[in-house]
């Protein structure tokens, strides 16, 4: 009687046991269904907006080569005016005094050139006749040539003073347009110094700059589109710079508006650069998983099971996710379904 209450007792937890296991099993080799894609390689062109502000391409900003106090302006800002126009006035007290004493001490040597020329001309006459000695002869025409001498150097030096009183005068180096004044009448100025901006409104351009990796993507004679708030415009690469900025590290680059646009200076517009990635790949975001503790990763389908395929993140491109990898991706890879997965789950496609 005991004997038979074991048998049953075992055969009863046993078959509870088997109960219990057998659905299990089951559920490992159960595969998850997901949908799959191949994805391959390509280059994809990425758009950078780089902002600059529209400047004349003809532009200047004059300044004199002396110091001294602005004794006149005759323009405005705004005004046109053409090539040679004096537009700035200087005063220096160490030119015009010069130069008046100069015009002054070269009057009077010449008065006495012009006297003593005539003295020759009488001693001349005297001396057929024997009237004077040979002495006061030459002593005269010694008297001449010292003249002649001190001319010389006296209109040296007025030559000098009258290009110094030259650089008292900014004239206008083109036709153009006055942008802007630094100094007015009876400020004092330094050499060197600007003092007025002009500009020509005929051809625009853009200065700015960007990183090596758009620099590389570019060369002279390249379309740069833009855009003037709504408006598109086209830029031509006119200058390339082969190093960098040593307080940025980004490289300087100039182009030149091909539209035109009058009255536009000054205005700031969006530049669009091209950033060309060679064998990327580009998945919807959702495939790709990233906790923020392990690197990203996408699910492959490898024998029927999911395995992991890390991954490199570039950029984001509206739904789609950019990356690249160390090894070729030549399996499907699982776009729908893989957050019910993980490595080695079995999978149906």
């Amino acid at each position: 009687m005991n004997i038979t209450k074991s048998i049953l007792i075992f055969t009863s937890v046993f078959l509870l046991n088997s109960c219990k296991n057998n659905p299990s099993e089951e559920q490992k080799n159960i595969a998850t269904k997901v949908t799959t894609t191949i994805a391959t390689s390509h280059e994809i062109t990425r758009f950078h907006n780089v902002p600059a502000v529209l400047k004349a391409q003809n532009r200047a900003d004059l300044s004199f080569q002396l110091s001294g106090t602005i004794k006149s302006i005759n323009v405005k800002i705004g005004d046109s005016v053409e090539k040679d126009d004096e537009l700035i006035h200087l005063y220096n007290p160490n030119i015009d005094p010069a130069l008046a004493a100069n015009e002054a001490k070269l009057e009077s040597i010449l008065t006495q050139i012009r006297q003593v020329e005539k003295d020759l001309e009488n001693l001349k006459t005297l001396r057929k006749n024997n009237s004077v000695s040979k002495t006061t002869y030459e002593h005269k025409e010694t008297e001449l040539k010292n003249l002649l001498a001190q001319q010389k150097s006296v209109e040296s030096e007025m030559t000098l003073s009258q290009a110094n009183q030259q650089e008292t005068i900014i004239k206008a180096p083109f036709t153009g347009i006055i942008s802007q004044f630094s100094k007015q009448p009876g400020e004092f100025v330094s050499a060197g110094q600007p003092v007025i901006s002009i500009y020509q409104n005929k051809i625009l351009e853009v200065e700015t700059e960007i990183t090596k990796e758009l620099w590389s993507n570019l060369k002279l004679g390249d379309v740069i589109e833009g855009y003037l708030g709504d408006e598109k415009l086209e830029f031509e690469l006119v200058e390339l710079a082969q190093s960098a900025n040593p307080l940025t590290h980004l490289l300087p680059v100039v182009l030149q508006l091909k539209n035109s646009l009058p009255e536009a200076i000054g205005q700031n517009v969006n530049l669009s650069f091209p950033q060309k990635y060679q064998n990327v790949y580009q998945l919807p975001l959702q495939t790709v998983i990233d906790d923020g503790i392990n690197q990203p990763y996408v699910f492959v389908t490898e024998r029927k099971k999911a395995q992991k395929h890390i991954i490199k993140p570039l950029f984001i491109n509206g739904n789609d996710i950019i990356f690249e990898v160390d090894n070729v991706i030549d399996n499907p890879v699982i776009i729908e379904g893989q957050s019910k997965v993980a490595s080695g789950t079995p999978i149906e496609e």
